[in-house]
């Protein structure tokens, strides 16, 4: 296949156009003007876009990193030659699935190309898988490295040494190998330990579900016997109890009888002292001290002699009266005699005495009635009735004195009855509960260590069930230990032919490598010799393509880590080409890309590495992005060399 035309909207290139030749191109771009925008657009077109990539280590993918910037679709078409015949690729998309839609027409036409689909363009155009294109033939950026073997280039070169069949891999079949074993066992893991666990832990529960049976047995008759005693043993103490019952009731009723009995008495005494109180109540004094009622008394006479003192002072109102009628009487003869000064001077002495009278008058009035005030209050006439009240109340009070010390009395023995009721109740409760003398308290013994075996009987006996519904069923055990055994020996033997397997295959694959890695390294040496100018003269490769180098005229050959950056990238890119011409088809070569390979090497070996990449132009085009102009400026005027300059420098 060759590269004759592109066209794309995709990343920076905006509806660009590349054309190249048929043997080697030089494409000059300066930086950021859209040569790896080229390179991707190649693989993009031949294997299409990762829609399901996501960012990884700050790299964008393809589908976001290659976006137009436009904000156009992602798109393009490539014009290539395959199998005799000039074709025209196509791709376009949308948003969420960009380079999805692809089509491959004969150019000019609108007939499809047959064996040419979305499904696998690459694989058809190329020959080989996205996978191995990017280990062989597509050298991006800063990726001359191989970066290690691939299965599927390992197919791809072991089939070219040995039979052309690209069906199997060594180091595929042995990683599949190695994971059927692990899958088996690996360290403690894997399903043989899993197994082997398995059978410790049904065997552990078989032999105890043995042993469990046998001892439930014992503990079912441990337990029928620890109830068939502890109910004897209760029958004769509840014998024993009764017989003391009856007497042990009686004397509680006596002592319950001696307490209403003092109950009531004390009801008694207490109606007493409420009647006489309510006696005293409606009594003059009341519920007073008697020694404060008689101070009050002696006060009270005190008072009342005080006024019949100040009453007889003025003398008595008849007495006054009559003295009034008698100067009224003087007056009117004296007057009707003619005396009339004598006349006037009686009649001013009535005058007088009837204002003296009407002062006696009031005072007495007020006498009497404070009086009458302190008769009334204890309620009789004459200060002997007052000490005969004082002297019946003192008498009451003394009597109710004695009621309330009777009552008090009569309450204390309540009490101490009732506390010792409380106490003879406690007491015969306990007598009851004890009742029977030395035989039932024998009984009683005897029935708390029966009680204590069978509680200690059913714990265990409950223990013991718990255990038992934990345990499988021993039919199902040991039809679980059988199919574990089977499975064990099956995967045993498995694991054995594994591998014996294995080894085998490591042997073969040593074989192949063998042939392999000989030859590879034998055409890496002839390459990296000439892109050296002969200071190499030798390549060793391991199976993983990591590469060492022998100087000519050196015993030992260094590893490429030893190297320059400069011989590392030649280095590399010998292995590159190399795998070039071995793993890829002959009959249709594919074209081999180049994205600033040379960027590290020195104007010595840049001729020296386009020399050869001429010579291996000879039989496919060779694709190569530069930033440099020594590129071109090494072969303008060469034949066969195409020279092109593209981009808009940023």
């Amino acid at each position: 296949m060759k590269i004759h035309r592109m066209a794309a909207s995709f990343g920076t290139l905006q509806n660009d156009m590349l054309e190249l030749g048929d043997g080697l191109n030089i494409v000059f771009a300066p930086n950021e003007s859209g040569k790896s925008t080229w390179c991707s657009l190649i693989k993009a077109m031949l294997y299409g876009i990762d829609t399901s990539a996501r960012e990884k280590g700050g790299v964008k993918p393809d589908k976001i990193r290659f976006a137009p910037w436009s904000g156009v679709p992602m798109g393009g078409t490539m014009d290539v030659e395959y199998e005799g015949a000039e074709v025209t690729l196509a791709r376009q998309g949308r948003e969420n699935a960009p380079m999805r839609d692809f089509t491959a027409v004969y150019t000019g036409t609108a007939t499809p190309v047959r064996g040419l689909d979305v499904s696998a363009p690459g694989e058809a155009l190329v020959g080989v898988s996205k996978d191995v294109f990017d280990r062989s033939a597509f050298i991006g950026q800063g990726k001359v490295a191989a970066g290690g073997s691939s299965p599927e280039l390992e197919r791809r070169i072991a089939a070219i040494v040995q039979t052309g069949e690209e069906g199997s891999s060594v180091s595929e079949a042995q990683n599949r190998i190695r994971a059927a074993m692990r899958r088996r066992r690996y360290n403690k893991n894997g399903r043989l330990p899993e197994i082997e666990t398995e059978l410790s832990e049904a065997k552990d529960q078989l032999a105890a579900y043995s042993k469990e049976a046998g001892r439930g047995a014992e503990l079912q008759k441990a337990k029928r016997e620890a109830l068939a005693r502890r109910d004897e043993l209760a029958d004769k103490l509840l014998g024993e109890q009764r017989k003391a019952r009856k007497e042990t009731v009686e004397r509680l009723n006596e002592i319950r009888r001696a307490v209403k009995l003092q109950e009531e008495a004390v009801e008694d005494a207490t109606e007493e002292v409420e009647a006489l109180g309510k006696r005293m109540d409606t009594g003059p004094f009341g519920r007073e001290d008697p020694q404060k009622c008689r101070q009050k008394l002696n006060a009270d006479k005190k008072k009342l002699q005080a006024l019949d003192k100040e009453e007889s002072h003025g003398g008595s109102v008849t007495a006054n009266i009559c003295i009034l009628i008698a100067c009224i009487i003087v007056a009117g003869v004296t007057a009707a005699f003619s005396y009339y000064i004598p006349a006037a001077v009686f009649a001013a002495l009535a005058v007088v005495q009837g204002g003296r009278l009407h002062l006696i008058r009031r005072d007495y009035e007020r006498i009497e009635k404070e009086k009458s005030a302190v008769f009334e209050e204890y309620r009789c006439l004459t200060v002997e009735g007052m000490e005969s009240a004082l002297a019946s109340y003192e008498a009451l009070f003394k009597q109710y004195g004695a009621l309330l010390v009777k009552r008090a009395e009569q309450e204390d023995s309540l009490t101490a009855l009732m506390r010792a009721r409380a106490d003879i109740e406690s007491t015969l409760v306990k007598e009851i509960d004890t009742a029977g003398g030395p035989q039932a308290a024998t009984y009683r013994r005897m029935l708390t260590d029966a009680e204590e075996t069978l509680r200690a009987v059913s714990e265990e006996t409950a223990a013991w069930e718990g255990r038992q519904s934990t345990l499988r069923d021993p039919v199902e055990l040991r039809a679980h230990i059988e199919a574990l055994t089977a499975e064990r020996e099956k995967l045993s033997f498995e694991y054995d032919a594994l591998k014996l397997a294995l080894d085998t295959l490591s042997d073969s694959g040593n074989d192949i490598s063998s042939r392999i890695t000989p030859r590879l390294s034998a055409r890496t040496a002839e390459i990296f010799t000439k892109l050296t100018a002969g200071k190499y003269d030798a390549v060793l490769l391991d199976q993983e393509l990591r590469a060492a180098a022998r100087q000519e005229g050196d015993p030992i050959a260094r590893d490429a880590s030893f190297l320059s950056t400069g011989a590392i990238d030649q280095l590399y890119l010998a292995v590159r080409l190399a795998i070039c011409e071995l793993a890829l088809p002959e009959d249709e070569p594919c074209p081999v890309i180049l994205d600033d390979a040379l960027v590290n090497f020195d104007d010595e070996r840049c001729r020296c590495a386009l020399e050869f990449l001429r010579e291996m132009a000879q039989t496919r085009q060779i694709i190569l992005f530069t930033c440099h102009g020594r590129e071109l400026a090494f072969l303008r005027g060469v034949p066969d060399v195409r020279l092109t300059s593209v981009g808009r420098p940023g």
